[in-house]
């Protein structure tokens, strides 16, 4: 017995080296079969568990604005998460403006529309009544916005309209402020915020972006404003007194008694005659050209006319933004003012 113990224990002992071809191959075949078993039960066993993901995603909203300002500040805002149609076309006019059944069709689809208020947009009064209890949401960013009385020779076009909360007529040309623009910028964040509250953290960082870009507007515009040496200036549009008060500007007289309505021969001297008083040497007119009455008074009283955008069509290019048209108006008036 003793000597069959010593030849097992022996052969317990022995290295594989010394084991035949024939066991090294079954050894070696067996290694593998572990090794694929190993593998393919763990390839059948249940991945760990994670936490669901929601596909849930809150859809793109759908809004309109009135006019561009309105339309460009709550683009910005909105991003992504929100698309935006402009009911004023290129070439439109806020005070003559009719909507189409094309563009009332528009509305009634949309999921709110953005107005500025102030009556700026008279025709949107004429859409409600026609949309009737299919109207959409109406939001106004003029709420909050500084305001300047209506000039006396527009008081009477304005005072039943524009009605300001302590019963005066305001001018409500609002968004030539940069100021105001910030505030319109701050109303769209809300508003969006409240229609589509799971991308609130989106439209708080369109919007501080937005408010950088005009406080850095607004700052050089006043350091600009530091080196001119003229502060007056007659106007061909009467919409442009926010900017110059902000500019520490006036506007002194302006050509049309009424937007769109040709000045009379009386109202053209009292102008002329308050120019030379006042010592203006600039005009200011809208684009895309100062119109020809404009010119033939700057022609004879040898005074530059310069362009200064209103911003209240869009341009057909399409691509240009607010805070762009108003850094070309600040331009504008750096040279003009010299």
């Amino acid at each position: 017995m003793g000597n069959v113990f010593k030849i097992q224990y022996a052969s317990k002992q022995t290295p594989l080296w010394c084991i035949t071809p024939v066991k090294r191959c079954i050894y070696w075949f067996t290694c593998l079969l572990l090794v694929i078993s190993w593998l393919w039960l763990a390839g059948c066993a249940p991945p760990p568990e994670r936490p669901p993901v929601s596909s849930a995603r809150a859809p793109v909203l759908h809004v309109v604005g009135t006019f561009f300002p309105v339309a460009d500040i709550v683009r910005r805002v909105g991003g992504a998460h929100v698309t935006v149609q402009t009911l004023l076309p290129p070439g439109g006019d806020l005070h003559t403006f009719s909507p189409t059944a094309r563009q009332m069709k528009l509305l009634q689809g949309a999921d709110a529309v953005f107005r500025l208020g102030l009556d700026a947009e008279p025709f949107v009064e004429t859409l409600l009544r026609g949309l009737g209890a299919n109207r959409p949401r109406m939001i106004e960013l003029a709420e909050g916005c500084w305001t300047l009385p209506a000039e006396a020779e527009h008081a009477h076009e304005h005072h039943d309209a524009h009605e300001h909360h302590h019963g005066e007529a305001v001018d409500s040309h609002v968004w030539l402020s940069i100021r105001n623009a910030i505030r319109m910028v701050r109303n769209a964040q809300k508003a969006l915020t409240e229609l589509d509250p799971l991308h609130a953290d989106a439209y708080q960082r369109n919007a501080d972006r937005l408010v950088a870009e005009l406080e850095e507007l607004y700052a050089d515009l006043r350091t600009r404003a530091k080196t001119w040496r003229q502060r007056k200036f007659l106007a061909a549009h009467g919409a442009y007194r926010y900017l110059a008060e902000e500019a520490g500007l006036e506007q002194v007289a302006v050509f049309e008694p009424l937007p769109g309505v040709e000045p009379s021969a009386r109202w053209l001297r009292d102008v002329i005659r308050t120019a030379r008083r006042e010592k203006v040497r600039v005009i200011f007119a809208a684009p895309p050209a100062s119109p020809r009455l404009v010119e033939v008074v700057a022609a004879d009283m040898r005074m530059p006319v310069y362009l200064l955008d209103t911003l209240e069509r869009p341009l057909n290019d399409g691509e240009q933004s607010y805070v762009l048209r108003m850094k070309r108006n600040v331009e504008t008036l750096d040279t003009a003012m010299r």
